[in-house]
C-alpha cells in the first residue's frame, strides 16, 4: 500500500512536465514533415503542435541569436581545438628536441671514447667484458662519427 502511495505521488509531479511539452512541426527542403520537441535550426518556418494552439510560429530575431550564438560556440570549440592541437605539437617538438639533445650527449661521449681509444670493452649478454680489437674500434670510431653529425647538427661539436 506504502509503494503504491509513493507511486502515485511520483506520477502526480512527473505530469506537468509531461503536459508542458511541446512539439514543433516544419518541413525540411525536400518537403519531408519532421517533427520534434525543439524548434528546427535557422530561420525555417515551424508550427507548433498540441490541443490548445496551433498557430504557426516563424522564426526571426531569436532563432537568428540562437544561431549566431550557435556560430560563436562552434568557433569557441574550434580555437580551442586549435589551442590543444597546437599545445599537442609544441610538446611534441620539446620532446624531439629533449631526444636528440640527450642523442648528441651520448654521442659525444661515445666518439671521445673510441677517439681516446685503448682498451675498450663492451658487456656481454652473461655480463662478462668483452675487449675490442683495433677494427672493432676503428668501426666504432666511424659509427660515433656518423651519429654525431646526425644528432649534433645546428650546435658546436
Amino acid at each position: 500500500m506504502n509503494k503504491t502511495r509513493w507511486l502515485a505521488c511520483g506520477m502526480l509531479l512527473i505530469l506537468p512536465w509531461v503536459a508542458d511539452a511541446q512539439v514543433y512541426k516544419w518541413k525540411d527542403n525536400k518537403g519531408v514533415t519532421l517533427y520534434a520537441d525543439s524548434p528546427p535550426p535557422g530561420n525555417i518556418p515551424y508550427e507548433v503542435v498540441d490541443n490548445v494552439r496551433s498557430a504557426p510560429k516563424t522564426t526571426s530575431a531569436p532563432a537568428a541569436g540562437a544561431d549566431s550564438q550557435a556560430m560563436r560556440n562552434a568557433a569557441a570549440l574550434r580555437r580551442q581545438i586549435d589551442a590543444e592541437q597546437e599545445r599537442r605539437n609544441d610538446d611534441k617538438k620539446k620532446s624531439e628536441e629533449d631526444a636528440r639533445r640527450i642523442n648528441c650527449q651520448n654521442a659525444k661521449a661515445n666518439y671521445q671514447n673510441f677517439k681516446i681509444g685503448g682498451r675498450i670493452y663492451k658487456m656481454n649478454a652473461q655480463g662478462e667484458r668483452e675487449y675490442l680489437g683495433d677494427e672493432d674500434i676503428q668501426q666504432g670510431l666511424e659509427d660515433a662519427t656518423k651519429e654525431v653529425k646526425q644528432y649534433c647538427t645546428g650546435e658546436d661539436n
